[in-house]
This record gives structure tokens, C-alpha cells and sequence, in this order.
């Protein structure tokens, strides 16, 4: 049979399982429209650059360079970089007031008043109310009001720097994978959850051993369909991706023993491999990209047959379950360059053993990936 673009979009629309049925939480990130401070550019450890960003786009404030208490400051991400497994953060650092009370996965938090900031951090009472102080300006010039000497200064109040839409904080310092969309779905796993990210989704899942499994879901080829899906689901959104949207997700888990760890253990691959491609960037170490492709062509082919065949060549499944093995805690999070040498080693192996070069796919299985190969749509 000729598999269409409209056979398998109708074939995944009707997976009755999805993101939401398997998530504790599926939320959108920090709301960018009633954000006081932003962003802060750090040029060194804890220290701010020369500026800060702020969501008026008329205030720049210049600060001397000073230190800014790390307990409110919290990596950034947003979706002008690729955040493809692992999470790539920019430049800048977000400024969260809040103070986070607990370690369960759904977190208390509450706001600094003025004058706990003013004593415990005043670096970050300081900005807080140079920015006031810069936007009172500017409103003031705006209303054309001549005489300098009439501004005043008025005192800062906590409703100054609060966040209209608080839910992201439940789950600051709660593993999560962020999902952000340049020209497509980009998964990355952040896994103490400590990132704060704009213009995306956090998912916080039930069950902790699915991270890795998930995330290669959905930076799967497969995915390039689920635009589509979510269009005939009635939950397509002319703007950026929403948390309506990913919770309509459908997930589908392997029939066949053991290759839910095979694409899970090769999730925890591509994240170290990616992570490590960031960070060689500056040196041109060879080798990431190549393995990259390689491992991901391959959890691709078995999340494929996951999601629309099952019947993938039983001599492949021996040949991965063999070779790609889970390695010890915290992996994929390491800096240890050697493990580069071990990834290259199984490549080999996977790739001469004569199982491997005898495998066949089915015309069906075939067709498949032609379509989605082909179909520029997706």
C-alpha cells in the first residue's frame, strides 16, 4: 500500500494516549508582557554587563558593573538558539524575586518585598529601582513635563517587579524537558529544571524515567507531522507554540521489549553529544555532528516503527540492544571528552557487524520515510 501524508496524519491523530495523559504539569514559560526586569547580560561570574534588558524597550538602564546576588539569578533560554536535547543557554540571566520555600516537584514560592531586598540583596534593589526610576522618566517625557525638578522618586512596591502570571515558578529547580519552536519542535532536557525559558513549554513528567524516551519523541522525524495533527485536532495555533497544543500530543511506547531503553539510552547520547558541540564550538573539535546524525538517524528509525509499522528487521533490534548499553548516572551531563572515543567505538561496532549490513526494511516501512523526507509541508 502507498502510505500518504494524510494515511499517517490520520494514523497518529488516532493515538489515544498523549503528552498530557503521561505529564504532571505541561506549562508555558515566563510570560513576556508584564516582566519589570527581563534579563541581565553577565560578562562575568555573577556580575551584570554594562546593561540590562527590560520590557519596555525605551529603557536601557547602565549600571556600573556590580555583583548580583546569584540566589535570584537563574540561566535563560529562549528560542533564538537551537535547544535540540540539550539546553543552550544565551547570554543572559533572568532575575526571579521570588523565594522558592520547598524541594517537592510542584514548588511554594513568594515575593521579596522592597525591603527584603533592600537587605538581603541589594545589588538587585538597586537595578530594580534604577529601572523605576528610568521609566518614571520617560512617562514623564511622554506627558511633556518641562521642569526636571518636578520628578520624584517614589518608593518601590513589590507589584513593580511581580510577574502577572506566577505558574512557572511552581516548578523552578524541578527536571523538565523545555520545548521551543524556530522552524520546528526542539526538545531539550534540562535536568535540575533550574533554566528559566520564554517562548516555549515545560513539561514536568510523572514517571522521571521517561525523560530521555520523550525527548527523542519529540525531536523525531515522526514530529514533523504533528503540526498537521494538531490542525485536524482543532488546536493549531497561529502563533507561538502553546501548552494547549503539547498536551494534544500523542505518545506511543514500543510493543517490543527493551527498545524503549535502547532509544531512551540513545537520548542520553545525543544530549551529551549536543552539550559537547556548544561547548567545542570555540575549538573545532571535529566528530559531534557525525555522530549526531548517526545516532539520531538511527532513534528515529525505531521511533518510525514505534509510531506507524512495528515490524523493523529483528536482526537490527539485536544489533542495537547489543552495542548501545546505559552507562552510569549523569552521563550525558558530563565533561569528560573521552566519552566522546566511547560513542565513536560503538558506531564501529553497530556498522561492521555482518547482522547489521544484512538488515532490509519493508517497502512499506520505505514509502514511509520517503513521505516524510519528501513532503515539504512538514
Amino acid at each position: 500500500m502507498f502510505w500518504s501524508k494524510d494515511y499517517i496524519v490520520e494514523r497518529l491523530r488516532k493515538i489515544p494516549r498523549t503528552l498530557e495523559d503521561i505529564s504532571i504539569e505541561v506549562f508555558e514559560g515566563v510570560p513576556p508582557t508584564n516582566d519589570f526586569l527581563q534579563k541581565a547580560g553577565l560578562s562575568s561570574e555573577n556580575c551584570t554587563d554594562a546593561s540590562c534588558v527590560c520590557k519596555d524597550s525605551q529603557i536601557n538602564v547602565s549600571i556600573e558593573q556590580t555583583g548580583m546576588e546569584k540566589e535570584l539569578i537563574y540561566p535563560y533560554v529562549d528560542d533564538s538558539v537551537s535547544n535540540e536535547f540539550a539546553v543552550q543557554s544565551t547570554q543572559y540571566q533572568f532575575m526571579v524575586p521570588y523565594e522558592i520555600l520547598d524541594n517537592n516537584i510542584r514548588k511554594e514560592y513568594r515575593i521579596f518585598q522592597p525591603e527584603e531586598l533592600k537587605a538581603k540583596f541589594p545589588a538587585a534593589y538597586k537595578q530594580l529601582m534604577e529601572i523605576k526610576q528610568q521609566s518614571m522618566e520617560i512617562k514623564q517625557q511622554s506627558m511633556e513635563i518641562k521642569q526636571q525638578s518636578e520628578a520624584k522618586t517614589q518608593e518601590l512596591i513589590s507589584a513593580d517587579y511581580r510577574f502577572e502570571n506566577e505558574s512557572f515558578l511552581r516548578y523552578i529547580n524541578t527536571p523538565k524537558i523545555i520545548i521551543t519552536s524556530n522552524s520546528r519542535l526542539q526538545a531539550s532536557y534540562d535536568p535540575t529544571g533550574k533554566h528559566v525559558f520564554a517562548n516555549g513549554v515545560g513539561v514536568v513528567l510523572g514517571d522521571h524515567t521517561l525523560y530521555h524516551y520523550v525527548t527523542a519523541v519529540l525531536n523525531s522525524s515522526i514530529a514533523k507531522a504533528f503540526p498537521e495533527v494538531w490542525k485536524r485536532k482543532e488546536v493549531q495555533s497561529r502563533g507561538k507554540l502553546n501548552s494547549q497544543m503539547l498536551k494534544r500530543f500523542p505518545i506511543a511506547f514500543p510493543k517490543k521489549e527493551g527498545i524503549e531503553n535502547v532509544i531512551s539510552t540513545i537520548s542520553l547520547y545525543l544530549i551529551y553529544l549536543n552539550r559537547q558541540k556548544q561547548m567545542a564550538k570555540a575549538y573545532a573539535i571535529p566528530g559531534y555532528q557525525e555522530l549526531i546524525d548517526f545516532y539520531k538517524r538511527i532513534s528515529d528509525l525505531l521511533i518510525l516503527d514505534t509510531y506507524i509499522t512495528n515490524d523493523l528487521d529483528p536482526r537490527l533490534l539485536d544489533v542495537l540492544a547489543e552495542n548501545i548499553t546505559a552507562s552510569d548516572g549523569g552521563f550525558e551531563y558530563s565533561d569528560d571528552i573521552n566519552l566522546l572515543i566511547g560513542l565513536q567505538e560503538i558506531k564501529k561496532n553497530i556498522l561492521s557487524s555482518p547482522d547489521f549490513g544484512n538488515c532490509r526494511f519493508s517497502n512499506e516501512f520505505t514509502n514511509i520515510l520517503a513521505t516524510l523526507k519528501n513532503n515539504t509541508v512538514w
